[in-house]
């Protein structure tokens, strides 16, 4: 670094719209370079943040300097900085905020001085310490045995105001180490301790024999290693033995097993089954986008391209060529997916044709996965990237295309918390920055995306038939206003009911859409007419039948379903609406053996849940699958012949301007789900407004 660099501007995750300035000490001049993470002293409290530049002067008379970098290589390469302070300005954002949303949550947790012993320090050693040192005896008794705690936490427990001079005395000592960073409790590398038996496996009866008087725990230690080749982790010998880590370190000791730290990548898909890549020649129609597509790939040039084509047109084949001729180039590759249920399908494709190279990134990832993930992909043991939106900041050097597939969906938009970007956007703008190409695939893509195609801001390429000519589902829409007038007032039209019941009978599956979760939308008193709505949103409490709570779907707070009207006192109450809770009690009374699956933020809300969902239907495990909008996007189950839309006047009829078109993308996307093997396929559309 250049001796006049004395300054660094560090991004901060707070919700400020400035950078603060930080002098640089000398010991860390070599590196703090723009990208890296810093620990710096904010008021009274210590903060991870970004170096955003590098300067010879400073804005202000006084300032602080920086307690320590904390990465040897860039979090954030120039490009990625590039586009953060783009999206800070673009969404009105801070850009620490923009900077926080790009990387995995906990790298800019606040920090401060965390003390760690690794080693157990003998009896012996204690006493010594205690007769010598007591205030270091004292501190390291506070601090667990192969973990960590913070200072301010040490202060706390001891009551000594001022343990700094003790604790480096204990780290002279070798006891302790003291750093600046996180207590472990957030993302970090993960190890396994590895135990393997030294002496040959043939003298193990004999060390077993000679040890069983004196050491059992010992010699059943030896017995196992024996018996598993030589080698297990701690863990392993734990579960099989009850085998401690201190009946380990005695064997260590005595030369008869050595121990070795390896990491472990956490990886959730790592044991999926992968379906044998079928090798299949383009079509002419997607020949053509595939040309456009490569061109732009071969002359390293930007481009965005629509690829628009019907359901089952083959838009994950051109994906695939793409990529194919994307890694030839040297070069990396983003798959964007709407949603969490779609990755594991995702994934499935992507790595039976391009294996190991292929990760994921997205929110439901525990902390650990993401950032194994996360960090393994900067290292460039990644080259291709799967997930939902926020893998649109996927840290990919020399990255040559982005597939956003449904570029429609409105899951896109981040309207949580700041910044509140839209991903397909994001990834235009990346694509533009370093020269890669954006291919967004959409049977029914938006207005704003079309309309770039029409003023030739995008390319748009069509793909208008089926692979092998299959024919598009039949579509017949059920008047529920006849129904009702012939006395049939069941949540299941009469061609719905026989259909379901003909497509069991021939051990075919069936999806059911209906874009409302619970049992019933509200709860209201016959009487009085009161609905009962949150006391936060003012918005009515949707009743769940697995809880008996109702529950507001903005903010989550929940009430106990009341027995009487708060308001007249009366015991007539009832229960409105039809939920997809309703709808799964009333398939097990008519089809009670048929095997049913309910796709919805209540079932999904665990850790793997969307793989197991998805598996299960994949593998005929299951006959109906019921959900949300989760199954009406992306999903490819070739013995699917039967989707049914429960209401098709849910989406219809919300206060939303664009209502008449996310229900036409909605019902277009969930008839697609049909009819894409070989059987054909059917869609039956229960609705109160036909002539819409």
């Amino acid at each position: 670094m250049a001796a006049s660099v004395r300054f660094a501007e560090i991004a901060l995750p707070l919700p400020v719209d400035q950078v603060f300035s930080y002098s640089i000490p000398d010991n860390l001049l070599d590196t703090a370079l723009p990208g890296r993470r810093v620990s710096v002293a904010f008021t009274n409290r210590r903060m991870t943040g970004v170096i955003s530049a590098l300067s010879d002067t400073c804005p202000v008379q006084r300032y602080r300097p920086l307690l320590d970098v904390l990465d040897n290589e860039p979090v954030l390469d120039a490009s990625l900085l590039e586009l953060t302070r783009w999206i800070g300005r673009y969404y009105l954002c801070p850009w620490g905020e923009a900077i926080k949303a790009a990387l995995p949550a906990g790298l800019l947790s606040e920090s401060e001085q965390v003390v760690r012993r690794d080693e157990p320090c003998p009896p012996e050693c204690m006493d010594r310490l205690r007769r010598a040192a007591p205030r270091q005896a004292e501190l390291l008794a506070r601090v667990p045995e192969q973990g960590a705690v913070t200072l301010s936490s040490l202060r706390r427990r001891t009551r000594i105001r001022q343990p700094f001079a003790a604790l480096r005395g204990l780290e002279a000592k070798g006891l302790v180490t003291i750093s600046i960073g996180d207590t472990g409790t957030g993302p970090g590398i993960r190890y396994e301790t590895w135990v393997e038996l030294i002496p040959p496996k043939e003298e193990a009866d004999r060390i077993v024999t000679r040890l069983i008087p004196r050491a059992t725990r010992q010699a059943s230690c030896i017995n196992l290693l024996a018996r598993h080749g030589g080698r297990l982790t701690t863990e392993q010998l734990r579960h099989l033995g009850r085998i401690e880590r201190a009946v380990v370190r005695r064997l260590e000791k005595k030369g008869l097993v050595s121990l070795r730290e390896v990491e472990t990548i956490r990886d959730p898909y790592r044991d999926a089954v992968l379906p044998e890549p079928v090798k299949v020649d383009p079509t002419a129609e997607q020949a053509e986008a595939l040309r456009a597509i490569h061109g732009a790939i071969g002359r390293g040039a930007f481009k965005s391209l629509l690829l628009y084509g019907v359901t089952g047109s083959g838009k994950t084949h051109v994906y695939v060529k793409s990529i194919e001729k994307t890694l030839e180039a040297g070069r990396s590759a983003i798959v964007l997916v709407p949603e969490l249920a779609l990755t594991p399908q995702a994934v499935r494709q992507f790595r039976a044709h391009f294996g190991d190279l292929v990760t994921v990134l997205h929110s439901g990832l525990s902390p650990g996965e993401r950032y194994d993930s996360w960090r393994r992909t900067r290292a460039g043991d990644y080259r291709i990237v799967v997930g939902a939106r926020s893998a649109v900041f996927a840290p990919l050097s020399n990255l040559g295309l982005i597939v956003i597939d449904e570029e429609h969906e409105p899951s896109y938009k981040q309207f949580d918390d700041p910044p509140l970007y839209h991903a397909r956007d994001v990834a235009v703008v990346r694509a533009r920055t370093v020269n890669a190409v954006t291919v967004m695939g959409s049977a029914t893509p938006s207005l704003e995306t079309y309309a770039n195609t029409q003023t030739g801001k995008f390319e748009c390429c069509r793909l208008t038939e089926r692979v092998d000519r299959r024919p598009l589902p039949g579509v017949r829409i059920v008047d529920m206003r006849e129904e009702r007038r012939l006395g049939r007032f069941s949540i299941f039209s009469a061609p719905l009911a026989d259909r379901i019941k003909d497509r069991l009978a021939r051990k075919e599956q069936i999806i059911l859409f209906l874009n409302r979760r619970g049992f019933s939308p509200f709860v209201q008193c016959y009487d009085c007419g009161l609905s009962v709505s949150c006391p936060n949103c003012s918005v009515t409490m949707t009743y769940h039948a697995d809880s008996l709570f109702m529950r507001c779907h903005y903010c989550d707070h929940r009430d106990q379903a009341p027995e009487v009207c708060p308001k007249c006192r009366s015991r007539s109450i009832g229960y409105r609406g039809v939920g997809t809770q309703r709808v799964e009690e009333e398939l097990k009374e008519r089809f009670p053996d048929a095997r049913i699956v309910r796709m919805d933020m209540d079932t999904t809300s665990r850790k793997g849940s969307h793989q197991d969902i998805f598996h299960r239907v994949l593998n005929r495990e299951a006959d109906i699958l019921l959900g949300t909008q989760m199954v009406a996007k992306g999903f490819d189950f070739p013995n699917v012949t039967l989707v049914g839309v429960i209401s098709a006047d849910t989406s219809l009829n919300l206060p939303d301007f664009r209502a008449s078109e996310r229900t036409f993308q909605l019902l277009t996307q969930v008839a697609g789900r049909t009819g894409r093997g070989e059987l054909g396929g059917e869609v039956i559309v229960q609705t109160y407004s036909q002539g819409h």
